[in-house]
Order: structure tokens, then sequence, then C-alpha cells
């Protein structure tokens, strides 16, 4: 029924015509339907809201009496209070799901007693009394309230973490709109219903939100493993905390201040409505009309004016102007009751309460949520929980109190809105001082590194320290902690200005060197203005500090001053300078490159030949550090005619070599840049392809996208796997759809191996059998992990992660719950090729396959030959090797020329071998049996093919004689050695044998490692066959695989943990 739901949500759906508003709106295509439904619960659920807290109130406010509100305030608090902590207590006990669906059935089931209660004294004629309109009153509240927390908390999980800020206001705006139609709802049809037959239109409209909202859950909801990497304080420690912060005092009192003014002006808005209107059917429509009008001024505020009044005003600003507009308010109102002002009473305190109601939900709300992220996350949600629940209660005790002065005939209403002037008065002082403590709370929040820079509003905060404030911008750069120092550059640099720019020249002259580089980094032109003379001046006096990476700093602040302005005033001055620095005998290499770009940018024409020969020498560099940075320079110049100097580098041994001219290759951006970038996705370190995808997609024109997603089908694994992620960095929805299709065709692939990966399963268990098992197990897992990645990136990459994992579990009802959620993620067809891979039953996994590909009962040979045709690289040298141990060679020759040259180059191999063998020749081992005896050494067993085949080409054979020592003690050594075959025995110099060591056993490797004496002699008891490997050739491997690096460390760490176990 869901899935049918959705369906039709997406037949009802012309996403041609609506391509431009997804745009407009930054929604997804496969969000739409989650979209709609969402926002159709959040619209009704709002309707009945706006339904029920009109009616609820003018039943109250007539049958009961206002009078009574005080004490109706009271209640409200205290029940809401007691029930927020029974929630808390329950949400740990019953599972989120079901918790929400329940929670909604109750709310519904308040609503239809209510409901019932009013029909029987419709009926009955009999009043039902004060208890029975409270009970009505306050649970209608209640009700309403638990509505909006639920509803909200199934935002959470329908909104998943990387899109909420983008469906979150859409959300929020359907809920304003529901509000506004209940409103508009109750006016206009009070005068034509009775109140029963209104809260009756509401409980029908909550049986629409139930049946919507059960079909929500069940195929978007999904609920998040909490991360446990830090425990979270005492309750305790929390009041300890809340108690000797003096800022969450004040917010907690002001919170406090602000539910009291709240209740009280609302109050007021109660009293002078019942005043002024005789019927009940008028006061309805009166509520009516003012939370319909109340909606439209929100959606109004927080549409188009909270931004901006956040970031004009401050955020630490808010309470204080709140306190303010307060205090206008209520002088307004009193005003108007007095006559002092031509407004009537009515339209004054219709206008205070509409004002009120803005501030607490558009304003006030969202000021607070930005005010408490400083709390530190240990503390974060134990605090929280104390000041809400504690304000609530509070506020709502203190406007009861208040409010019950008026009821009790203690204060008339001038009274009561004089003392809520005071109040005001007091939230002011109270903004005051919040003011400052937030402030000192912010700079504390950075220096300790508990600071979220993804938060808008505390980043603006710090922009307007940083502008104002040169203690604090001196702060940063004067902290001992290198990541304090690092956020304040990246700060100074963003939000360049005069304090900045005070500050930073200030520090050039500090006696740490440290501290006058970050000066340098941090100095940045400031936004339209060309940087002074003087400044330049003081720039190029550090070129003579005598610390180099000072003068690096100030060639690199150079760069970023050269706008035209300062070229045509102080070009020649600068120029000199720095070609001075650049030609000096004996300068570091970057320092020459910041220099090269910086005499490049001014066309330094008396330098050009000297520059010329200088970066000559930098790219001929064996270093690979000067290497780097003639690239770099080489990049900054932007030369097309560098470009195929730089494509050299790209075969480069060294990663950050190949790293710095991808980087410099994206620079030019010519279209011989971008095919070569396009080749290097091949690359085998991660970090390089990770460099790529960024230079493809800062130089992928349309046209170029286009060439890349044609590439996908005949790309290599490892370069679809980087086409994928280019693809995924532009984060072009219209590429989607693409990338779908890609993972789509991969999968059937998969899938094919998953049922080539049982054939092989009852092969002979032998070493070639084994190998392409790994083989076709990596390439599916490696399709399988590209896939979930894509679906992250169309959905969330938590949530996604979260229900593959699910899927691994035992427990099949959340199994079956995630593949309808991993459904409404992706698509139907995408998930049914995934769900094989991702299965862990061997049996129900090749089941799964062969229903998706239609192929069974297949033998070795058809396995062979589709392998031998359509597998990449390194399956096809598994697949030959196998089919030339297992008597199939003749598959090889028919396929011919399909076959890629390395397992060509492999079947050339053993066909020599087999010829040389005829004519009993000794052969040595070819590339697949050193392959075979290193995946049996600890050192290389769980390195993939391509990495051990590159390892197997620099490894050397061996033989040696019974009684020959192949190391002795005390020797340097620079290989490591595998047995093939024989024995060698361990020991000391006269001492006794240690050990013996036998086929596949790896020994020497610690002469790799370090340049310390060999500890012991290893001498053959027999005839011994070995491999062996150089230090040297090793190193050239490391470079360019770092995976064996972090095997070889996981290897080591283990034998250390063994020896101090031992």
């Amino acid at each position: 029924m869901a899935n049918g739901c959705a369906k039709r949500i997406d037949d009802w759906v012309d996403y041609s015509s609506m391509d431009y508003l997804l745009r407009l709106l930054n929604v997804r295509r496969n969000e739409v339907p989650r979209l709609v439904l969402a926002s159709a619960v959040f619209f009704l659920a709002q309707v009945d809201d706006g339904i029920v807290k009109s009616v609820a109130s003018a039943v109250f406010n007539v049958r009961a009496g206002v009078e009574k509100l005080p004490l109706m305030y009271t209640w409200i608090a205290v029940v809401f209070s007691l029930s927020m902590a029974f929630l808390s207590w329950l949400t740990s006990k019953v599972a989120r799901q079901r918790l929400l669906l329940g929670l909604m059935v109750f709310v519904a089931s308040v609503l239809t007693a209510n409901a019932l209660l009013l029909l029987y004294e419709h009926r009955s004629a009999v009043g039902l009394g004060t208890e029975a309109y409270s009970f009505i009153f306050i649970s209608s509240e209640l009700a309403r309230t638990l509505m909006n927390f639920q509803i909200w908390i199934v935002a959470g999980g329908i909104c998943y973490t990387s899109r909420a800020k983008v469906l979150f206001p859409l959300l929020a705006s359907s809920a304003v709109l529901g509000d506004i139609a209940g409103g508009f709802t109750v006016q206009l049809l009070s005068g034509l219903f009775a109140a029963h037959i209104l809260y009756a239109l509401a409980v029908g409209n909550m049986v629409v939100v139930l049946f919507l909202l059960r079909l929500l859950l069940r195929r978007y909801f999904v609920v998040q493993e909490e991360s446990e990497d830090e425990a979270g304080a005492t309750m305790g420690e929390n009041i300890r905390f809340f108690a000797g912060s003096p800022y969450l005092i004040l917010l907690f009192v002001l919170s406090i201040a602000v539910f009291a003014l709240y209740t009280a002006i609302h109050y007021g808005f109660n009293v002078i409505g019942r005043q002024h209107f005789a019927t009940e059917s008028e006061i309805t429509e009166f509520f009516g009309l003012f939370f319909g009008l109340t909606g439209i001024a929100t959606l109004f505020v927080t549409t188009f004016l909270l931004q901006r009044l956040l970031r004009w005003l401050g955020t630490r600003n808010i309470y204080f102007w709140v306190g303010l507009v307060y205090a206008l308010i209520v002088g307004l109102l009193l005003g108007a009751f007095e006559n002092a002002l031509p407004l009537s009473v009515i339209a004054a305190i219709f206008a205070a309460n509409l004002f009120n109601y803005v501030l607490l939900d558009s304003i006030i709300a969202p000021a607070y949520q930005v005010l408490i992220k400083l709390v530190p996350t240990r503390n974060s949600d134990g605090t929280r929980m104390i000041m809400e629940g504690g304000f609530m209660l509070l506020g709502g005790l203190a406007g009861a109190g208040i409010t019950s002065l008026h009821a009790d005939g203690t204060l008339n209403l001038s009274e009561l809105f004089i003392a809520l002037i005071v109040l005001a008065g007091g939230m002011v002082v109270c903004g005051i001082l919040l003011r400052k403590s937030y402030t000192a709370v912010l700079v504390r929040a950075v220096r300790e590194q508990n600071f979220d820079p993804e938060d808008e509003q505390a980043m603006q905060s710090l922009r307007g320290l940083i502008a104002n404030s040169p203690d604090f911008s001196r702060g940063l750069l004067l902290h001992r902690e290198d990541g304090v120092r690092q956020l304040g550059i990246e700060m100074l640099r963003e939000n360049p200005g005069p304090a900045g720019e005070l500050v930073c020249v200030e520090l050039l002259g500090h006696d740490n060197a440290r501290i006058r580089a970050a000066a340098l980094t941090a100095l940045y032109p400031q936004h339209g203005q060309t940087p002074s003379r003087e400044l330049v001046g003081v720039v190029l006096s550090r070129l003579r500090d005598e610390d180099n990476e000072v003068r690096l700093a100030a060639v690199r602040c150079l760069v970023e001053l050269l706008d035209d302005r300062v070229k045509a005033r102080d070009g020649l001055l600068v120029g000199e300078a720095v070609a001075e620095e650049l030609f000096q005998e004996g300068q570091h290499a970057a320092m020459q490159a910041q220099c090269l770009i910086v005499l490049e940018l001014l066309e330094h024409d008396s330098s050009t030949s000297g520059r010329a020969k200088i970066l000559d020498a930098l790219l001929a560099s064996e270093d690979p550090e000067a290497l780097i940075a003639g690239i770099e320079a080489a990049g900054s110049a932007e030369d097309p005619a560098l470009v195929e100097r730089l494509v050299m580098f790209l075969e480069f041994g060294h990663p950050a070599v190949r790293e710095a001219a991808v980087h410099s290759l994206g620079q030019i951006g010519t279209e011989k840049s971008f095919n070569a970038l396009r080749l290097q996705l091949n690359d085998p370190d991660p970090d390089v392809v990770d460099t790529v995808v960024q230079a493809l997609k800062t130089t992928a024109e349309s046209d170029r996208i286009q060439r890349l997603i044609s590439d996908l089908e005949s790309a290599s694994l490892r370069e679809w796997q980087g086409l994928m992620s280019a693809l995924m960095a532009m984060d072009d929805h219209a590429l989607d759809e693409a990338l779908l299709g890609s993972c789509r065709m991969r999968l059937v692939e998969a899938n094919r191996y998953i049922i080539a990966l049982n054939t092989a399963k009852n092969w002979a268990q032998d070493g070639a059998a084994e190998l392409l098992a790994d083989q076709l197990y990596a390439e599916a897992q490696a399709v399988r992990d590209t896939t979930v990645r894509v679906l992250g990136h169309l959905g969330d990459t938590g949530v996604v992660g979260d229900l593959v994992e699910r899927l691994g579990g035992k427990d099949a009802g959340a199994r079956d719950n995630a593949i309808e959620l991993l459904e409404n993620i992706a698509e139907s067809e995408l998930l049914a090729h995934l769900l094989p891979l991702l299965e862990s039953d061997p049996s129900e996994q090749l089941h799964m396959a062969e229903g998706v590909i239609q192929w069974k009962s297949v033998d070795v040979e058809q396995v062979l030959d589709h392998l031998l045709r359509n597998g990449g690289v390194w399956t096809q040298v598994a697949t030959v090797w196998v089919a030339v141990q297992w008597g199939h060679r003749s598959l090889c020759q028919e396929v011919g020329d399909q076959i890629a040259a390395t397992a060509q180059e492999i079947l050339a191999e053993t066909d020599e071998q087999g010829e040389s063998l005829m004519n009993d020749e000794i052969q040595p081992l070819t590339t697949m049996e050193k392959i075979t005896f290193l995946r049996g050494s600890s050192f290389f067993a769980s390195l993939p093919l391509e990495e051990l085949y590159h390892v197997a080409l620099s490894i050397e054979e061996e033989s040696v004689k019974v009684g020959e020592a192949v190391i002795r003690e005390g020797t340097m050594g620079d290989k490591m050695y595998i047995v093939v075959s024989g024995e060698l025995e361990v020991k000391k110099d006269g001492g006794p044998r240690l050990a013996v060591l036998g086929e596949k056993q790896v020994f020497g490797d610690m002469a790799l490692l370090d340049d310390e004496p060999r500890s012991a002699s290893v001498v053959a008891i027999g005839e011994v066959h070995l491999l062996s490997l150089q230090r040297s050739n090793l190193e050239r491997i490391l470079r360019r695989y770092a995976s064996i690096s972090f095997n070889m460390m996981r290897i080591l760490s283990h034998r250390l943990r063994e020896a101090q176990a031992s």
C-alpha cells in the first residue's frame, strides 16, 4: 500500500515541467515524493493546530471564564513538564517509530474525547462544568504541543542530515501555511457551525494525518545510531556546569521572562477579546482571524526578515532588542488603554499579541537555538534538558502568577501593563549582560576548539568580533594551539578589515617566528580596497627576516596583495626585492617557486631568462620537494606551453609529485590538461584520485561532462570509480540518472561475478582458483561500495550506511524495513541489482544473483569465457592463470585480442615456460607463480592482484646450497626473502638453533625498515629456492602503492604486541 502511494505521487508529478522549480528550491527529483507526503502531513497537522487552539480558547473563555486562565496556565506548565519527563523516559523504552505513531494516536484520541464531550453538552443542553472545560482546554494545549513536537521529530528522521538545511525550511513553510489555513477555516466556519462540529472537523482531519504519517514513517523514516565517540556528562555534572555559567544563567532568566511576558500579553488578549465580543461564535471567529494573520506574519518574517535581522542585529543582541520591543508593545497597549493614543483597545491588543507570537516563534526560538550551541558537546544534551524543562515550567508559572494578580483583582489591566514594562526593562538589562557574556563564551569556545565552523550564526558573530575587536584577533593568532591559530588565520583571511590588518601588522614584529608567519598568512587585502604602500612595504621588509618560513609567508602574502593598482604603483619595488630573493645562492625550492609566481604576476621582464632557468632546474630536480615547488610555479603561470611537461610528471613514482601535477594541470585547464586528468583517474593513490576529481570539477564544461559520462561504460573499474566520484562532486542533479544507469550496468556484471565465485568454489582449491575468487570478490565489493556512495549522494551518506548495515543484520523485520527505505532513496530496479551484493548468506546470495541476471547452470568454460571477454585487466589476468592451470588455454586463444596487454604477457610467459619444460630446461618462476608465493606470505597476503603483480616484477630468484648462509649475524642487509622450497635454520653464532623456516615463510624483512645489523644468521639445511626483494625496489613500490605500507605497518605492529605480551 505504501509503495503504491509513493508510485501514485510519482505519477502525479510532472518532473519535466518542474525542473526549474526543483533547481530553484535545490530539491532533488528522488526527494519529491517524500517531500510531498511530508508537506501534506505538516500542513494538515497545523490545520488541526489552528482549529483546536481557536475553538478550545473560545469555548473556555466563554463557558468557564477568562478569570480562570491563570489557573489553567499553572496546570499547563506543570502537566507539560511532567509529560516531557515521562516522554524522555519513554523514548529509551520504546522504538522511535512506534512511539511517534503511538503518540499521534494518543493526540487523536484526546481530540476525539474532547469532541465527544462538546457533542454531549450540545445534545444534552446541560453545561459540563468548569472541570470539564478545564480538561478540554488543558488537554487541547497538551495534544497540539505534543503533535507539533512529534512532527518535527518526524522531520529529523526523513530529512537526512546532509539535506536538512534544504528540506526543513520547506516543511516549516508547509506548517505555517497549515496554521494560516486552520485559522481562516475557523474564521469562515465559526458563524455557520457550533464548536463541537469545528472540533469534530479537527478529529476527521487528524485521521487523514495519521494515515499519511504511517506511510511517511514506513517509507522514509530512519533512526540512525547515535555516535558513542564521547560519553555525555552526568546529571550532577550538568547541573554544576549550568550553575557555574553566568552566560547560561542569564539565558535561563531571559527565557523565563520571555515566557512570562508572552503568557501575560496573551492573557490580556483573551480578557479584552472576551470583553469586546458577546457570543462564542464571534470570539471563535476573532481567534481564527488572529491565528490566520499570525501565520501570515510568521511566514513573512521567517522568509524575508529573520536572517537579515540576525545579521543586522547580531545573535548576541537579540534578547536586548526583544526586551526593547516588548517594552514598546506594552507601552503602546498602556497608551491605548488609557486613551492616550488614537487606537482602539481591541486593535491594540490584537497587534500586540500578533507581535508577541511572531517574536517568540520566528525570532526568539531560532536565536535561542544559536545561543545554546555554545554549550560544550559533552554537556549539551543534559544542559538543554535542564534549561528548557526549567524555563518552560518556571516561565509558565511566572506568567500564571503575574496574570493571577489581575484575575483576583489585585491589579487592573493598566497596572498589569506597567508591571510588564518593568519586566521588559529587566530583560533589556539582562540582554546587555548576555551580550558581554556571549562574547566571552564564544571566545573561550574558539580557543578551546569547542566550536562548529558550520554554524552560520556563530560564524557571523565571530566575523563581527574580528571586524571590531583587535584583541580577539590577536588572541587567536597568539594562541599556543595550532588549530586555534589556524582558525584565526582562516577567519582573518575570509573577513579582512582594518582591525585584522592592524593586528597582523603589529604581530609582524613578534619574537616568535611562527607568530610572524601566521600574521603574514592571515594578512589579506580588504574587499574592493587597494593595499596601502605602507602595508606592501611592511610585508617586503619581512623578506629580510632571519626565519625561512617567515620569508616564505611574506612572498605568499605578496601574491595576495598584488592587484592591478599595486602592480602599477609598487611593481618595480616589489619586483626588484623579490628577484633579489629569487637569485640568492642556495635559495630553497619553495621560496624559489613563490618568487617565480610573484614575478610572473608582475611580468618582470629583466628576470625572464633567469626565471626560465630556475623553473627548468626545479622541474629537472630529483628531489620530490623541489619538483613539487616547480610544478606549483608552473601551474600558477597558467601557461599552456607547460602542459606537456606537466603531463610527464603524472607517471612519477612519488604520489605527492603526481598530486601536484594534477593540481597544476587543473589550473591551466586546457583540452590537453583535461584529457590527461581524465586518464589519471586510474592512479593507484587515492589522494591523487581525489585531487583529479576536484580538478575535473573545476575544469569540466558541459561538453566535457558529457564525455565523462560516455566514458563510464568502457572505463576500467578504478577509472569508473573515479569518474563516478567526479560526476558526484559536480553536484548536478541532472547527472543523477547517468549515475544510477551506470550503477545498474556495473551491478549486472557484479552479480555475474557472484555466480562465477560460486562456480569457482566448486573447483579444486588451488592458488589460481583462490586468486580469481579474491579478484572477483574485490571487484564486486568495489561496485557495491560505489553504488552505496551514489545512494548516499542522492540521499544521505550516514543514513545509507546505516541502512546497509541493517541489511547485514539478523533481524528480518529491520532488514525488510531497510530495503523499503533504500527503495525510496534509489529505485526498485537498482536495489534489486544491489541486494545480492549486500547478502551475507552465500546460498541466498547466489539465488538472488541468478534472479537478477538469469545466468543459471553455468559451467567452468562458460564462466572463464565470459570473464576473458568482459572482465577488467586484473580479472583477465587471474582468469588466464586459471585457464592455463586447468587445461583451458584454448579459451584464451579464442578470445585473442580482446584480452588486455598485461593478460597477454602472462599467457605468453606460460607458453614459454611450457616449451622449456618440453625441452627439459630449468625455468625461473613465472610472474603468476611468484604472485602465488607472495600471497602465501603474511606481508603480502592481503594485497590486491594489481599490487602483487608489481611486487612480483621486482623480486628476484636465488638458489642456496646446503650449509650456505643467506644472512650472517652482525652484517648489514638490504633484502628480505620468501622461501619457495627447502628449509633453513635460524641461529645465533655459536649458539643453538632458534627456528626452522619452511615454504612461504618470510625472513630478513626488518632490514627493509632499519639500518641495524642482522640479529641472527640464517643457514640452508638443504637445497633452498628463495625469492628476494631489494630495499630500493620495495621503496619504489611503496611510493606508488601506499596500501602495501599500511599492511607492513599492521604486521609489524602485531609482531610488536606479541613481543610485548611475551
